[in-house]
């Protein structure tokens, strides 16, 4: 029997937004910096601080001391949240053979071409070179 997964934290519309904004930004954000770039809504100060704070009890995000305040990075990348919400979808579905089979059948043909393609190299992941001693090395 597999070992039991940690659950994957669910966000609101307005975590998924400043996630989006982490994952996006390749140096870690203050909470000012994430709200000035909130452009679909028109937010105080305090709620992103506070949608940051529930990220971090979350586990999604790690607060960094920046001086006088505090900035953010996520703590894993947008496809690692992706694969931990599809990992936990087939746990719960209780027949990842069907719930596969769905899967499969609501896939455009792009989709379908890029899971055969992962399927028969593994180490194949766009933009990101393949872990261990055999990866590729920029010269």
């Amino acid at each position: 029997m597999s070992e039991p997964r940690a659950a994957v934290p669910r966000l609101g519309a307005l975590e998924q937004e400043v996630m989006d904004i982490l994952w996006d930004c390749p140096e870690r954000l203050c909470a000012r910096e994430v709200l000035q770039q909130l452009t679909s809504h028109r937010l105080a100060y305090t709620t992103v601080a506070t949608v940051l704070t529930n990220l971090v009890k979350k586990g999604m995000v790690e607060r960094i001391s920046a001086g006088r305040t505090w900035a953010h990075r996520p703590l894993q990348t947008r496809s690692q949240y992706a694969a931990g919400l599809m990992a936990q979808a087939l746990t719960v579905s209780g027949d990842p053979a069907s719930s596969f089979l769905h899967f499969m059948e609501a896939m455009s043909e792009e989709d379908a071409a890029l899971l055969r393609e992962v399927l028969t190299d593994p180490a194949h992941e766009p933009g990101r070179e393949p872990p261990g001693p055999t990866a590729r090395r920029a010269t």
